[in-house]
């Protein structure tokens, strides 16, 4: 069956609307033929994350405060997240949810591409954030007041295997405090953080390249936000078509599902939503897991082909306006 992607670059989107008046495929081919356009019209749109952040990923769910998250990669990579205490003795866990993964990728893409470890937050942080189509209201100010106090207090430990043998690190995730206020004034944050310099080292030496407009469609998602980064780091790597098994998907991507039947569902439903934003990605869903197979990374040429028929489609549309208006114009 052919995807959203090849539908929208063989007949155009119209065409593909016209054949359907379910609700949610119709949504489907706009964010493909959105993706498809954005690829073209801003190529330059990347962001930038830490490559363990694409193979290990943060909670769902909110944890205790107390508690300590640590999860492995199944290839030798291991990520823990420590709660730390404040000067009166509290934890508020570790960052969770979309708008923790969200704010997680703001940081990194703003000191990987100024190649500075100072992030301008303020309102910057806050437009970003509402780009992303995260809440502005009091509602989404607390959830992202409630991750900036996590990512604060968290010290994140690192280990790997690289080319120069087994890495490890441990550090905060930045210096200083975000000084959060306890109103909406217009400079909720302060103007600047710094990362730590083992945070930021580690980004420089092993940044997964990302497509903007791609976590925007999935800002709300949180698992389909892990799928897609997963998908967008691993498959432009492989040399040779690679099976992930379900059980290996179910511990890295399910810790909340008990039943691996319950986690399939959700996880199908989840990589529909990433793959809808990822038109490169070649895979095949099997009985036994996924087949991954090599692909290009986001941003191939062929939105260009997309783009060059829906703008010849609309001169022609507005030639055929032009020329009607002047028959209806004559004496």
């Amino acid at each position: 069956m052919a995807s959203e992607h090849d539908l929208i670059l063989r007949d155009g989107l119209e065409a593909a609307l016209a054949r359907t008046n379910d609700a949610r495929v119709r949504a489907n081919l706009r964010i493909a033929a959105d993706i498809l356009v954005q690829e073209v019209e801003n190529p330059q749109a990347m962001a930038y994350l830490h490559s363990i952040l694409c193979t290990i990923y943060l909670p769902h769910r909110r944890t205790d405060p107390e508690e300590i998250w640590q999860r492995s990669n199944g290839d030798g990579a291991t990520l823990m997240i420590q709660p730390t205490r404040d000067e009166e003795g509290r934890c508020y866990g570790v960052p969770y949810g979309s708008t923790g993964r969200l704010m997680m990728i703001y940081l990194q893409n703003e000191a990987y591409r100024n190649r500075s470890r100072r992030v301008e937050l303020g309102r910057s942080m806050h437009a970003w954030l509402r780009a992303m189509g995260c809440d502005s209201s009091g509602k989404g100010y607390k959830a992202a007041k409630e991750q900036a106090l996590r990512i604060e207090r968290s010290l994140v430990s690192v280990s790997y295997t690289g080319l120069n043998g087994k890495e490890r690190w441990q550090d905060t995730i930045i210096r200083g405090s975000f000084n959060l206020c306890h109103d909406r004034e217009s400079d909720q944050f302060p103007q600047l953080v710094e990362l730590s310099e083992s945070f930021y080292d580690a980004l420089l030496r092993h940044p997964a390249v990302l497509f903007e407009p791609a976590i925007r469609h999935l800002a709300g998602k949180s698992l389909a936000l892990d799928i897609y980064v997963w998908l967008a780091y691993r498959l432009h790597a492989l040399h040779k078509p690679t099976l992930v098994s379900w059980r290996a998907l179910h511990s890295a991507f399910g810790p909340n599902y008990g039943r691996e039947r319950d986690f399939r569902l959700k996880f199908k439903e989840s990589l529909e939503a990433a793959l809808l934003v990822y038109p490169q990605a070649e895979l095949d869903v099997e009985e036994r897991g996924l087949l991954l197979r090599p692909s290009a990374p986001p941003g191939p040429p062929r939105s260009v082909i997309y783009l060059q028929r829906q703008r010849r489609l609309e001169r022609q549309q507005q030639r055929f306006a032009d020329q009607r208006q002047h028959r209806l114009d004559l004496p």
